[in-house]
This record gives C-alpha cells, sequence and structure tokens, in this order.
C-alpha cells in the first residue's frame, strides 16, 4: 500500500489535537490499522511456527549472530557495536575492523574499515558474500565471520579465530581471548558482559 500526499507521515509530529482523544477515528484511518493488526498477527503465526520448526526463538539466532536482514542491518549492528564496547577495544587493544562484501551480480567488491561503516550501509546486495573481521592488535587476535547473502539476507556460514596468525579451534580460542580481554577490563568480572558481547 503506498500512502500519497497529505496522508504520507513526513516524520514530523502532527499539530496538537489533530490525533487526540476529542476525535474518533476516520473509516479509512480505521482499515489501515486493522491492516496492521492482520500483519502483525500473521508475522506472530509464522514465527511460532518456525520457533516449533527450529525448538528455539529466532531471537537465539538473531543474538548469535547466524543472520541479518541485509547488509544494513550488519552495518547498524556494527556501529551500535563500536559506540560501545568496540570503543573500549579500540582505544585499549588497538582493536581495527574491517567489512568486504562481494556483489555476485555485477562481480564488484567493496571494501569497508570501521569509520567507512556508515557508507556500506547504502551497499544492496541481493546475492554474494560478507566477511567481517575484528582484529584485537595487542592481543594478536583476528576474528572472521564469513555470510552467504541470498535475497539481500546474511546467513553466517562460518567463524573463525586466529592467534598469532594461527588458527585455532573457536570455543578454545574464545576462552583464550575472554581470559586476555579479563586482565584488561573489570566488566568481565563483573558479569556486566560475555566474550560475545566483544566480538
Amino acid at each position: 500500500m503506498v500512502l500519497h500526499g497529505e496522508e504520507r507521515f513526513n516524520g514530523k509530529l502532527p499539530e496538537k489535537g489533530v490525533l487526540g482523544l476529542d476525535r474518533q477515528l476516520t473509516g479509512h484511518e480505521r482499515e489501515l490499522i486493522e491492516k496492521f493488526l492482520e500483519l502483525r498477527q500473521a508475522y506472530k503465526g509464522i514465527t511460532r511456527r518456525i520457533e516449533t520448526e527450529l525448538s528455539e526463538p529466532l531471537d537465539h539466532y538473531q543474538q548469535q549472530r547466524h543472520f541479518y536482514l541485509d547488509t544494513s542491518d550488519l552495518t547498524h549492528f556494527r556501529l551500535n557495536f563500536f559506540d560501545q564496547v568496540g570503543h573500549f577495544l579500540q582505544s585499549s587493544l588497538d582493536a581495527t575492523y574491517q567489512l568486504e562484501l562481494w556483489d555476485r551480480k555485477s562481480h564488484s567488491k567493496y571494501s569497508f574499515t570501521h569509520d567507512e561503516l556508515a557508507q556500506a550501509d547504502s551497499c544492496e546486495i541481493e546475492t554474494g558474500s560478507a566477511v567481517e573481521t575484528i582484529s584485537y592488535g595487542r592481543l594478536n587476535y583476528r576474528l572472521r565471520r564469513v555470510f552467504d547473502i541470498q535475497h539481500h539476507h546474511l546467513f553466517r556460514t562460518k567463524e573463525q579465530l586466529f592467534v598469532n596468525g594461527k588458527q585455532i579451534e573457536l570455543t578454545d580460542g574464545l576462552m583464550m581471548l575472554q581470559r586476555e580481554l579479563e586482565e584488561h577490563t573489570v566488566w568481565f568480572r563483573g558479569s556486566l558482559f560475555k566474550i560475545r558481547d566483544f566480538t
């Protein structure tokens, strides 16, 4: 459904009283809200069915970064990451970040550092791959995640951890990284953050 002219929301709040308690919804407004509620109900039903099939909540997959809606979803997550714990990693451990995107349709390759991530937000890739790398400079650790891009959606296919340039088993490597980070921050000791929050 496309809204035209005055019906389109322009991001400004309506004037006082326009949508206040002193008036009833119009028939058109009720139809729009009804459509929204139908779609929300359908979304909830589909989510329940998928979670039953997966035997766990979709949130788990999202929190573990198994998938992203699109490249914009990934870049927004990382921009938020560097505004929070990533800022600490950069200042105290010389952490760096790189995102590489390959577009199979146009055969184009893009590469972005942390400072260039906002530019990656506009990359719309229908099919291809993405690789993100976080390097913890002073510790000599490097975490690499690889995603397949299908229909704009990112699905993680590989996660690797390297110490001093040598790949090691992921679980052991994350435990080693956590021990190293415990020496640099009290956040782990207070259980405020987990290792995934720093990766």
